[in-house]
């Protein structure tokens, strides 16, 4: 029972925290804040303090003061907008408390499962027990395969020390927060009741949950942060959005950051999205050179920080003196066996079961829109990636793909959903309207 009030007093506090400081900004009809949901909102702040936290750890800044800091920020902005609440029009949001059920009952598993997954033992974990107890950023280098990101084991140990500093699994219980918070971020873009849009959150849940990727493995926070990346690149094809593409552009270089630095593969995830965001969308010249000018920053800044800090990258993994040795027999080779075992885990999952057909429908079957080519320029950047990531892969080729493909698999695979959006919202009621076309000619 004791551990059950635990994780509730660590859910709200969760809650808490990446419930400001969006909310309390002053804002007007024409702030996009405006236009955002709650969901939104929260979004936002869970992007806004993950940067913070970044520049803690890099900057050696103890933990506990970066909460009171934000907290004193939370006060202020409280107080200096005061006048502007309205407690009387406060409601209940009945989505959020059906978000924050999920929260708890994945949260009572981890707290039930309690195992660590092989990458959680050798490295993730050492990391998080690096911040936990308050060493610095550079004694990373201490550790095993040093060049991995830190960010997710950062948010991890940060939220295992606050508040209560018990369980270790409380600070798990942060991305379990995140996890159903990008389901029910990406199913609000459908326009749909509210109802349906929380079953088919449910049916998301059903479809990925599985307590292995709450084990300490980041590949979560990859699946989650692309999906909240998602929800806001959504925005980019609806016309309301088109005068507040800068800010949009903003929130995305903030996600972008992120993922920079919970995996490696999350630079290219990154990167493959703000691209093809480039190429599908008329964007004016101040928010192409936002795009740009941004990415190079985040790259630029993650060259520094290894510099700074003389972070070598593993050579173990990527030995190009080997693998660019291109004799094409054993290059088909590898294709061969990259393609069967990505046929094999592509199967195992059921998100591209659901929506790769899905794609494929509304590819052939009706005008082909922007936001569609913009899935079908990710899907042709993701699975490329994942082939040139083997090819060049100096370790047993086959143990590799044993190790982790369906992890890499599983990261990008929550994007895939926006295919299910499109449909619903773009081709939906043409659908409605021939089958009721068909059904008058039957019965005239």
């Amino acid at each position: 029972m004791t551990e059950i009030i635990e994780i509730l007093i660590q859910i709200l506090f969760i809650l808490f925290i990446i419930s400001f400081p969006i909310t309390l900004l002053k804002t007007n009809t024409k702030s996009i804040i405006s236009v955002f949901s709650l969901i939104d909102k929260l979004s936002i702040n869970l992007i806004f303090l993950i940067n913070i936290l970044f520049f803690a750890s890099i900057l050696n800044i103890n933990s506990k003061y970066v909460l009171y800091l934000y907290v004193i920020l939370i006060i202020f902005l409280y107080i200096y907008n005061l006048r502007k609440f309205n407690f009387r029009n406060i409601k209940i949001d009945y989505y959020l408390l059906i978000l924050l059920s999920f929260v708890i009952l994945i949260s009572i598993d981890i707290a039930h499962e309690l195992y660590f997954a092989w990458d959680t033992q050798v490295h993730w974990f050492l990391k998080t027990l690096n911040f936990f107890q308050n060493q610095k950023f550079e004694n990373l280098e201490n550790f095993p395969v040093s060049d991995y990101p830190h960010l997710g084991t950062y948010v991890w140990s940060f939220f295992w020390k606050f508040p209560l500093n018990s369980f270790e699994y409380l600070g798990r219980i942060t991305y379990a927060f995140i996890y159903v918070l990008s389901i029910f971020s990406i199913t609000e873009c459908l326009r749909v009741h509210v109802y349906e849009k929380i079953i088919l959150a449910i049916l998301l849940i059903f479809l990925t949950y599985n307590y292995e990727i709450f084990s300490g493995l980041q590949d979560i926070l990859i699946f989650s942060l692309i999906l909240i990346k998602t929800k806001f690149i959504y925005y980019f094809f609806e016309k309301k959005f088109i005068s507040n593409r800068l800010e949009l552009i903003i929130i995305l270089l903030g996600i972008a950051n992120i993922l920079c630095w919970v995996k490696n593969e999350g630079i290219f995830y990154a990167f493959f999205l703000l691209f093809c965001i480039f190429v599908t969308n008329n964007l004016v010249l101040k928010n192409k050179i936002a795009l740009i000018a941004g990415s190079l920053i985040i790259i630029s800044l993650r060259i520094f920080i290894f510099n700074y800090y003389d972070t070598e990258l593993n050579p173990f993994y990527f030995e190009f003196e080997k693998t660019l040795n291109f004799e094409f027999l054993l290059i088909l080779e590898k294709i061969k066996i990259i393609t069967f075992y990505l046929i094999i885990y592509f199967s195992q999952n059921p998100i591209y079961l659901l929506t790769i057909p899905i794609l494929i429908y509304i590819t052939f079957k009706y005008p082909r829109k922007n936001i569609t080519k913009f899935v079908i320029y990710f899907l042709i950047l993701n699975f490329s990636f994942i082939y040139l990531v083997y090819l060049f892969k100096s370790t047993e080729l086959e143990i590799s793909i044993r190790h982790n493909m369906l992890r890499v698999i599983f990261q990008t695979s929550g994007f895939y959903f926006l295919v299910v959006i499109i449909l619903i919202n773009n081709y939906a009621h043409l659908f409605k309207i021939k089958l009721l076309s068909k059904y008058k000619i039957k019965k005239y």
